[in-house]
């Protein structure tokens, strides 16, 4: 376990799994967010929060957290690259995101082992279809649709549990456990 179960006692705790950019990749991330926010409207998400969800569990009990990691163990996936390059707009979420024109096949199978080995353990979690997308900018009051001349490479060679913790300074991003692709 790479952090510590901040929380009330007893009070479950808001988590998800997720891939986070290596830092060349969050740099460019971030650039993208402070050229389109002008533009577009809405607030750009924090250089340290550009992440891209795996699959989202909720509100999970503190008891059920360790047996969650434990669960996770077992999977044995394989490193990926990710090439990032159209910048879209759903307009009922009012999100500006990037996404790759064709995401690799180890992604998805990364996703399907966390279902699996969920099912197994008897987690629930959001069975919505997986849109992989990652958020650049909330509340955008303008659309984009840009397809970048350069793409934003990302080596993708590890994953995370992460607990979405409400603070008084805004949403904070807290790893809870992180495992390695091979």
């Amino acid at each position: 376990m790479i952090g510590r179960c901040s929380h009330i006692a007893g009070r479950p705790l808001r988590v998800f799994f997720a891939i986070f950019p290596n830092q060349a990749a969050q740099d460019q991330l971030t650039r993208q967010t402070e050229l389109l926010e002008p533009i577009c409207g809405g607030y750009k998400v924090k250089k340290t929060h550009l992440h891209l969800t795996l699959l989202f569990l909720g509100n999970v009990s503190i008891h059920r957290i360790e047996p969650l990691q434990e669960a996770m163990k077992a999977i044995s996936e394989k490193e990926f690259e990710i090439s990032l390059e159209v910048i879209g707009y759903w307009k009922k979420s009012q999100i500006i995101y990037m996404q790759a024109k064709r995401f690799p096949n180890e992604l998805f199978s990364l996703v399907d082992s966390i279902k699996g080995k969920l099912s197994e353990a008897e987690f629930l979690f959001d069975e919505r279809t997986f849109k992989p997308h990652i958020t650049l900018i909330r509340k955008a009051t303008r659309p984009a649709r840009i397809e970048l001349p350069q793409p934003i490479q990302w080596h993708v060679n590890e994953w995370f549990l992460v607990q979405s913790k409400q603070t008084n300074q805004g949403i904070n991003y807290i790893p809870l456990a992180q495992w390695f692709l091979k």
